[in-house]
């Protein structure tokens, strides 16, 4: 049987795509090769320079009929492929999130907290410096962020975002608009009660009163009694205080447990949170980085170029690098609509010169980045707020 006139050309792709397949793995072993010296000089297995060189030279040799974009998309992709083998021979595992070192922290500090004693936030700061700090109440998010600029404490305790409700967006820009510094994190898990004055039952409340963030955790319970009304405040101890002190039957507050011991509140519901995963996470907050360099996370701040595909080239540098990017959040410039900031969270890296490798190249691809700390996370269980009740 004759073959057809595209049978021969398809012959000729199939032992030319051999070929290829052949000298692609001869390519990764020297890359194999190459890695095993990086490692053991402890550089980086990412050398963009290097790339760029070699993608460069390609590009100029190409005689077509593929164009010099397709040679070089060609070749970047085989730079990945050999770097990914590299990288799952011979990197070590991420740090792991835990207490870590917290020597550091000075435990007979001035700490400032947003509302009154028994908010939530109070009790993530005892929960990470003890009782022999000295806590200070502020009664607003902005207040609280110039607490050290004032002069009046040394560190902050701030929250970020819930798992149920997701960020505190004003605590954000407070932060990034800030000079201050990340030195540690501490997750909470959170469980509301529904507090009132000592007379007051289940069926007398009309208005509860709590944080926006509380009030978003309690939807379910909200909506399961129509004829209670959400009413927003500054903070949730704040709110308890308030109920009980007012006497008023038809008045109560989404709290702690804790909040309702300090002021003599009436548990009238316990655990009245949507999900029973709750958790806020929070940042201590100073003036200078953490004293250790071995944290776990690192938080960044990157204003990108207005450009098509800057936030594509600012991630691209950890994902080549194998490095989890935890959380990104986009916020607003203010007075400049069609800019923003970029808050990243990324886990450690086990490779030091991975890391510097990666903040040098995203250097490279923003208009600006900053350095919000490195930092430990520290789980308070449930038994610590017990003890702190």
């Amino acid at each position: 049987m004759a073959q057809t006139p595209i049978q021969n050309p398809r012959a000729e792709i199939d032992a030319i795509d051999s070929e290829i397949l052949s000298l692609l793995n001869k390519r990764a072993e020297i890359a194999l090769r190459v890695g095993a010296a990086k490692h053991d000089a402890d550089t980086s297995l990412c050398d963009p320079v290097r790339e760029n060189e070699v993608i460069g030279r390609l590009v100029g040799e190409n005689p077509g009929p593929f164009d010099g974009h397709s040679i070089a998309n060609i070749f970047q992709r085989i730079i990945d492929e050999s770097l990914h083998l590299q990288q799952t021979k011979f990197t070590r595992p991420a740090r792991q999130t835990g207490s870590g070192n917290l020597s550091g922290l000075e435990k007979t500090s001035r700490v400032a907290f947003l509302g009154e004693q028994g908010t939530f936030s109070e009790t993530a700061a005892l929960g990470i410096l003890g009782p022999g700090s000295r806590y200070v109440s502020y009664p607003t998010f902005e207040d609280l962020f110039g607490a050290i600029d004032a002069g009046e404490a040394d560190y902050i305790i701030s929250p970020l975002e819930n798992s149920l409700v997701g960020s505190i967006h004003r605590c954000y820009d407070l932060l990034v608009a800030s000079e201050l510094y990340m030195v540690a994190e501490i997750v909470l898990p959170v469980s509301h009660f529904l507090v009132s004055c000592p007379e007051a039952t289940i069926e007398s409340i009309r208005t509860v009163e709590s944080h926006p963030a509380a009030l978003g955790q309690c939807e379910r319970f909200l909506a399961a009694h129509p004829y209670m009304k959400g009413i927003a405040a500054d903070d949730t101890a704040g709110s308890v205080k308030r109920a009980v002190e007012s006497g008023d039957v038809t008045r109560a507050a989404i709290g702690s447990r804790r909040a309702a011991k300090i002021f003599g509140g009436k548990l009238l519901r316990e655990h009245i949170e949507d999900h029973a995963e709750n958790y806020t996470r929070f940042a201590l907050l100073a003036a200078r980085p953490a004293e250790s360099n071995d944290g776990s996370k690192i938080s960044l701040v990157v204003r990108l170029k207005n450009q098509p595909g800057s936030l594509h080239n600012a991630l691209r540098p950890f994902v080549r690098r194998n490095i989890d990017l935890v959380k990104i959040e986009s916020r607003p410039i203010k007075g400049e609509p069609t800019q923003f900031n970029f808050y990243l969270d990324i886990q450690a890296p086990a490779s030091e010169s991975e890391l510097r490798g990666a903040l040098d190249e995203i250097g490279t691809q923003a208009e600006s980045i900053r350095y919000l700390g490195r930092y430990h996370t520290v789980r308070v269980t449930e038994e610590i707020i017990d003890e702190i009740s």
